[in-house]
């Protein structure tokens, strides 16, 4: 005898459900990884501090490796907020934006836990290929937050230009927080020269 299907109220309790138990795993990751980096961290650590099984665990996520996916795109979409919020506080000057972007971006990454985590871990850390050789995931998701930006702030951008623009950029803000060269001041400074003509171009005549 086949079984009655769901409701749809309890479909949703059902999501909200394991929504709840996604970001208390995700929030049990971020807390150990503070406290002793993530190599050391085992799912088992992350099951007990969450609140859940390990059963539920590997149900959720699969594997450690899909788990510390998840942790950093998760951390880059919150740390992505901030950047995001002091683009917006500069709307009226778009170049004056950009700077702001890259500012908050750059000198934020100093203070952020996965980054920290990342930037200061052992060799051979097993978070850092995320951002970089296996970075696609991240900068997709940074990508796709920084055209939706562009697009709400300066509608005269086109389409095409604005993904243009936020891939570029991304892919520059992240190689200078992974591999820096100089301080955040300066790569500010030089990414900004490097991308206000295309700005100026994007927006047209008599734009900014």
């Amino acid at each position: 005898m086949t079984p009655p299907a769901p409701t749809p109220g309890r479909q949703r309790y059902v999501e909200r459900s394991r929504d709840a138990m996604r970001a208390a795993i995700l929030q049990a990751v971020e807390d150990l990884v503070r406290d002793r980096g993530w190599e050391a961290t085992r799912m088992a650590d992350v099951a007990v501090r969450a609140g859940v099984s390990r059963q539920t665990l590997y149900q959720l996520y699969g594997s450690r490796e899909a788990l510390a996916q998840a942790y950093v795109l998760r951390e880059t979409e919150q740390f992505l907020e901030s950047v995001l919020d002091a683009v917006r506080g500069r709307a009226d000057d778009p170049f004056a934006a950009i700077e702001a972007g890259l500012d908050a971006f750059l000198t934020g990454a100093a203070d952020n836990v996965m980054v920290k985590a990342i930037l200061q871990g052992p060799t051979g850390n097993e978070l850092l290929p995320l951002v970089t050789t296996q970075a696609l995931p991240v900068i997709q998701v940074a990508e796709e937050l920084l055209t939706g930006v562009i697009g709400e702030l300066w509608p005269q951008f086109l389409a095409d230009d604005a993904r243009l623009f936020a891939g570029s950029v991304v892919r520059l803000a992240i190689s200078h927080v992974t591999t820096p060269t100089s301080s955040p001041e300066t790569s500010v400074k030089d990414i900004s020269r490097l991308l206000i003509p295309f700005v100026s171009y994007a927006l047209g005549p008599g734009g900014g």
